[in-house]
């Protein structure tokens, strides 16, 4: 696969790649894992709100039905 990407974010990577030793591809690699790292934990967050959400509605609920008997 190949991917194109801005002069701006090259030279970045060319820059990262000399102060650190690496290659480019190896921190081209490197940066996309740990960006999806990082979004792959945003998804469970979101998901973990939208499960107190639904069960705080849940509780909400049970509680008003408790207080109308």
């Amino acid at each position: 696969m190949q991917v194109q990407i801005s002069e701006e974010a090259y030279s970045e990577v060319k820059n990262a790649s000399n102060i650190l030793g690496f290659n480019e591809q190896n921190i081209i690699e490197r940066a996309i894992v740990v960006y999806l790292d990082m979004i792959q934990k945003q998804i469970e967050l979101k998901q973990e709100f939208q499960q107190w959400d639904e069960l705080s509605d849940e509780t909400l609920n049970n509680f008003e039905n408790a207080l109308q008997k």
